[in-house]
């Protein structure tokens, strides 16, 4: 009897620690953020440092910033976990990053922070939405 006790002992904590492990391998952060599988707005009669100061705006309001490069024309942050969530990983793309471009595409692209969370916000829309209310689209 003791034996059984043992291996299923066993058994169970190699199970957990295996699912552990890939928990952890299916985190997001905020390099793994590329641009192409967000949602996009085109900006048209405005200027790339308009488009910027109310990119940084609009994600600074819900989300701390952890990176953002002005001549790449990214912006990087995070949301904190909570009780349900995980928390989330938001990239903000802007190009060209030329001063006077005749449009611009903004891009946001937002992630859960695990692949296995099935809670958490999608932030793309309301910073979409936000630069336009803030550009006066």
């Amino acid at each position: 009897m003791t034996t059984i006790i043992r291996t299923t002992t066993g058994v169970m904590t190699a199970f957990c620690l295996m699912l552990f492990i890939s928990m952890l391998g299916a985190c997001a952060t905020v390099e793994d953020l590329r641009p192409g599988t967000g949602s996009v707005i085109t900006i048209e009669g405005k200027t790339y440092e308009q488009i910027w100061k109310a990119a940084v705006k609009a994600t600074n309001k819900n989300l701390t910033i952890v990176y953002n490069n002005k001549q790449r024309g990214e912006i990087r942050a995070e949301a904190a976990a909570k009780i349900a969530s995980w928390g989330e990983v938001v990239g903000v793309f802007i190009s060209p990053t030329t001063p006077k471009a005749a449009k611009y595409t903004v891009e946001v692209v937002s992630q859960t922070r695990s692949k296995l969370q099935l809670t958490g916000q999608n932030w793309e829309r309301s910073i979409l939405a936000s630069i336009q209310v803030d550009l006066g689209l």
